[in-house]
């Protein structure tokens, strides 16, 4: 009964608008004053005690280091360079001013690891251009938003480092196995977005020269080498993902004060006060969910789950696809930080008792949960693009159902065929 208070106070909170950290919280305290009430002894104390817990581990520290990467490469220029280079080999494709927008979000996500932080760099330069060229403007917040739920896919990733320090996980094996989905995911968006482009009669850009090109893969070099950068140390055993991080913003202070100049004093303090701001939200919120999957746990609410399942079904497959609704149902009510610290602790030793792999499962979670970035009520992504275009929330949610389509696809793939995601860990990092 006190298991099914505490639910449904956290839903209730969130649907109030309660902000998520505040919302665990809130309802796990509701919980304890409600259990001394009834006789039963769980100290106040352990509410610190586990949000402590919960945030005091190595892997976390990565998340801000990675958050302020992504706010100084956004800040010193390194997009629009990135869209420079996009846009010389793409453009000439039919639609290539919306391919650019994919293809510039998949090279950023190598950086970042943020679906929304992509959305906003990418959205500021891409949708104006898109907008100018004839593009409609619903259809051009669509396409990068879609294009932007690569970001928490390909390494670095923000969700990744979450899952593993929730699960006990390997980061690196996490950051490789994204790397062929996020690859798959891209692919299927250039294609819809050509197909798109033929039926809507989108205009085309002039080809760009090789002298421009080559111009452009300059400017690009470096930044380009981020991404490579991280994974090759994460892989080679030189460093952990915390370290790799801090290298990465490093890496790009060094591009913003000796290479470009384009950083200041003021910037740094910028992206600093950003990301700080950011993480700590996070971590709160990873503090606050450790209380949260104490109590689940404490309820038994893992075998209640487990048990629920397995009575519907033992067929492994059923079961991953009843997972892909309740986490797609779930995304698209709940941001994906509090529906991973609240499942990841009870689903991930259910379906690694039936064989399946934490690895695989991680990346079919991480997939699921931000397609509801992409959808309403709460379509975060959608959002942030639909306050760029300057347009309607409902307006870009209708432009990016097909995406949403394909993406969907992209996932039942990645679930049903694992190679997909462990092929890369088994064969570089198989330990």
């Amino acid at each position: 009964m006190l298991l099914l208070t505490l639910i449904c106070l956290l839903v209730l909170f969130i649907f109030l608008g309660m902000e998520i950290a505040w919302a665990i919280a809130v309802a796990c305290l509701a919980y304890m004053v409600l259990s001394d009430l009834t006789g039963q002894d769980i100290p106040y104390a352990l509410l610190p005690q586990q949000m402590l817990d919960g945030v005091d581990t190595f892997s976390l520290i990565a998340i801000p280091l990675f958050i302020f990467a992504g706010e100084l490469m956004a800040a010193t220029g390194v997009t629009e360079r990135l869209v420079r280079f996009a846009l010389a080999f793409m453009g000439h494709i039919r639609g290539g001013l919306a391919n650019v927008a994919v293809t510039t979000n998949f090279i950023l996500s190598g950086v970042s690891g943020s679906a929304i932080a992509d959305a906003a760099a990418t959205g500021t330069v891409t949708i104006p251009e898109m907008k100018k060229r004839g593009y409609p403007t619903d259809y051009a917040c669509a396409v990068v938003a879609a294009s932007s739920t690569v970001g928490p896919i390909i390494p670095p990733s923000i969700s990744f480092v979450l899952i593993a320090s929730i699960a006990n996980i390997s980061v690196g094996q996490l950051f490789l196995a994204g790397v062929l989905p996020g690859f798959l995911m891209t692919a299927s968006m250039l294609l819809l977005t050509y197909v798109i482009a033929r039926i809507k009669g989108f205009p085309v850009e002039p080809r760009a020269g090789w002298a421009e090109r080559l111009d452009a893969v300059a400017r690009a070099a470096l930044p380009l080498m981020a991404p490579l950068l991280i994974m090759r140390s994460i892989t080679s055993g030189i460093a952990t993902p915390t370290e790799a991080a801090a290298v990465l913003v490093l890496y790009v202070l060094g591009l913003g004060l000796f290479v470009y100049r384009t950083m200041s004093l003021r910037i740094v303090i910028d992206a600093a006060a950003n990301a700080m701001l950011v993480s700590s939200i996070i971590l709160l919120t990873v503090g606050a969910a450790q209380m949260f999957s104490w109590l689940a746990v404490y309820e038994q609410f893992g075998e209640l789950l487990t048990q629920t399942m397995l009575a519907i079904s033992r067929d492994v497959n059923v079961l991953l696809l009843i997972f892909n609704v309740l986490l797609l149902l779930l995304g698209t009510f709940m941001e994906p930080l509090p529906v991973m610290l609240v499942l990841v602790p009870i689903a991930f030793p259910m379906f690694a008792s039936l064989g399946v792999n934490e690895i695989h499962l991680a990346v079919v979670m991480v997939i699921n949960l931000i397609l509801g970035l992409l959808t309403p009520p709460v379509g975060l992504i959608l959002n942030v693009v639909a306050v760029i275009g300057r347009t309607d929330v409902s307006s870009v949610f209708r432009e990016s159902i097909p995406y949403l389509a394909v993406l969907t696809v992209v996932l039942m793939i990645v679930t049903y065929v694992p190679a997909v995601s462990l092929w890369l860990p088994r064969l570089l990092m198989p330990t």
